[in-house]
């Protein structure tokens, strides 16, 4: 994404951000840490905690930003062990030119006609250089992340988004306890099952209002009640409204055909 802010706030639900102050400045809250970014800052946010911005000395500010989903994430920058999800952003804020640059080259490569090893090579090195690597995992996540039963009830929760998942049926779908399974989703993931759900479930909304589908329908096949459900939900996780996405996105994807 490109554009303009006057103000944010989101409570990332397994998403990372990443992205670039163009111009102008903001000062960012995320529980009692304070950041201010200027022009050429790199914004690096992991998914471990809501954070808000608002201008610092001026009206609004302009950046450049990568929403990146764990699944993704896994799969472009881990084998089986290091994860993704292990990436530690530690400086939310960085300042390193050759750093910003690099990103702001990286939308170039990603939305114009290129072999998928090149995207994913270029985003991958970039994330390596701005996080401070992946952590160890220790053995209780990595026994966690093996476990069948946490295999289970992902597969599960996938393939019943739209229903309206009890808790006694994620534990007969796993075959464990309901507490053990809250345990193996918070040693593998930092979150319970009803995030772990909430997160795929906006992932699949965000695919959808992507490909222009209408956002009642959104709402229904990703396993949100109503308009409203959706509405609360995406704009608590991404700091905008569903049709505000759409829109955004419709524009990049006229732009990048233009290209």
């Amino acid at each position: 994404m490109s554009g303009t802010s006057t103000g944010y706030a989101v409570d990332p639900v397994g998403e990372y951000v990443v992205g670039v102050v163009i111009a102008g400045a903001m000062r960012v809250r995320r529980g009692r840490e304070r950041f201010v970014f200027g022009p050429g800052d790199v914004c690096a946010w992991d998914a471990s905690a809501a954070h808000s911005g608002s201008p610092q000395a001026c009206t609004r500010w302009q950046a450049r930003l990568l929403i990146l989903e764990l699944p993704a994430l896994e799969r472009i920058v881990g084998g089986p062990e290091p994860l993704a999800t292990d990436l530690c952003f530690s400086r939310p804020a960085v300042r390193d030119g050759r750093l910003a640059q690099r990103f702001v080259e990286l939308p170039r490569t990603l939305e114009t006609p290129s072999r998928a090893l090149e995207r994913e090579t270029l985003l991958a090195d970039w994330l390596g250089d701005v996080s401070d690597g992946p952590q160890i995992l220790d053995d209780r996540r990595r026994a966690a992340r093996r476990d069948p039963a946490l295999r289970r009830a992902c597969e599960f929760l996938h393939d019943e988004l739209a229903g309206n998942v009890t808790l006694d049926e994620l534990e007969r779908a796993a075959g464990v306890s309901r507490h053990r399974l809250s345990r193996l989703f918070r040693a593998a993931y930092d979150m319970p099952p009803h995030r772990f759900q909430l997160a795929h479930r906006i992932r699949i909304a965000r695919r959808m209002l992507e490909r222009g589908v209408a956002i009642a329908e959104v709402a229904q096949a990703s396993g949100f009640f109503d308009q409203s459900h959706l509405h609360r939900h995406f704009r608590r996780a991404l700091g905008m409204s569903p049709g505000r996405y759409a829109r955004l996105t419709a524009q990049t994807y006229k732009t990048s055909a233009l290209c």
